[in-house]
């Protein structure tokens, strides 16, 4: 009996759908923040994927865990390719950015220069403009919607870009006296000291105190686009490590890999705690947030109103 309730149970939902609006929707008491996270995107996965022929798209688990690890939820944006047949009945941007609090732009590929009108400097470089694209979609959207925007590696550099900067495409020949800033061995092991900027946001989070942090990048920070400040830098080659708009109430990006900083290392590595430059962006997400949702409610409750006045 047992067994034919549960398979009826199965029989029900299945005939009954949840539409992804309802979802949406539908409130936790607590109103939960959903933090949305940029794909990475695979264009060729390995044979041993089963899949190849297929886009693939993915997020570092470290990634989800270190936002989740503050009561929230973090969903993956999908990427949907402009030229397919379907994509007509894809979900407007600005309905995904209605749904969701904030977003965190993933570290991965080089920034394609033709996006900050450059020529390449590296020879055989890769780049991904699709990513680019898509990327850059979703900055717009958000930005657009003052909803707060935290930037890891390259989406740090992919904010520069927005708003109109510029990139060094390859620091060990292009910027003299830097320090290592990417060993592909030592990969996520490999920490630099880092200086929080005078009155910077990040000084206002951390204090002044020297701090390390990962460095698993080649590419940098060149010139600032409109309304960026710098607030962080390594101190030895003055390499840009973070930096904000002074426009939004949070537009931030950072070059190192908060994320990464969560295991694997001895509190005498002084690795900066991930922890607070989390809660800052989370924070920001929840007071936009409360502002939307106050409006929403009192917009609900004047129809209300209207409607019982209509009745009459």
């Amino acid at each position: 009996m047992r067994r034919q309730a549960r398979h009826a149970k199965i029989i029900a939902a299945r005939a009954c759908p949840i539409s992804a609006s309802a979802l949406f929707d539908s409130q936790a008491p607590t109103m939960t923040l959903r933090i949305g996270i940029s794909a990475r995107l695979l264009h060729n996965p390995p044979p041993g994927l089963g899949l190849p022929t297929k886009r693939l798209q993915f997020l570092e688990s470290g990634m989800a865990t270190w936002i989740m690890s503050h009561g929230v939820v973090a969903l993956m944006i999908p990427f949907i390719d402009q030229s397919a047949p379907l994509q007509r009945k894809r979900p407007p941007l600005n309905d995904l950015v209605a749904n969701l609090d904030g977003l965190v732009l993933q570290g991965g590929i080089d920034i394609s220069p033709e996006t900050y009108g450059q020529k390449p400097w590296v020879e055989k470089a890769e780049y991904d403009p699709i990513r680019d694209d898509y990327e850059l979609g979703l900055l717009r959207g958000f930005i657009e919607a003052e909803k707060p925007v935290l930037g890891i590696c390259r989406g740090c550099q992919l904010l520069n870009v927005y708003f109109g900067g510029t990139l060094i495409q390859d620091i060990p020949t292009q910027w003299p006296g830097a320090i290592l800033h990417n060993d592909t061995h030592r990969y996520d092991r490999l920490i630099h000291e880092l200086h929080f900027m005078p009155g910077s946001r990040l000084s206002d989070i951390y204090g002044y105190e020297p701090r390390r942090v990962t460095s698993i990048h080649h590419q940098c920070v060149d010139q600032l686009g409109k309304g960026l400040v710098l607030e962080a830098r390594s101190p030895i080659d003055l390499v840009p490590e973070g930096i904000r708009h002074t426009g939004y109430p949070f537009v931030m990006g950072v070059q190192w890999h908060p994320e990464f900083h969560m295991n694997g290392f001895d509190p005498g590595d002084g690795v900066l705690d991930s922890g607070p430059l989390m809660m800052a962006f989370l924070k920001a997400a929840a007071r936009r947030a409360g502002r939307v949702r106050r409006l929403a409610d009192g917009v609900a409750r004047v129809r209300e109103r209207a409607s019982a006045l209509g009745g009459r």
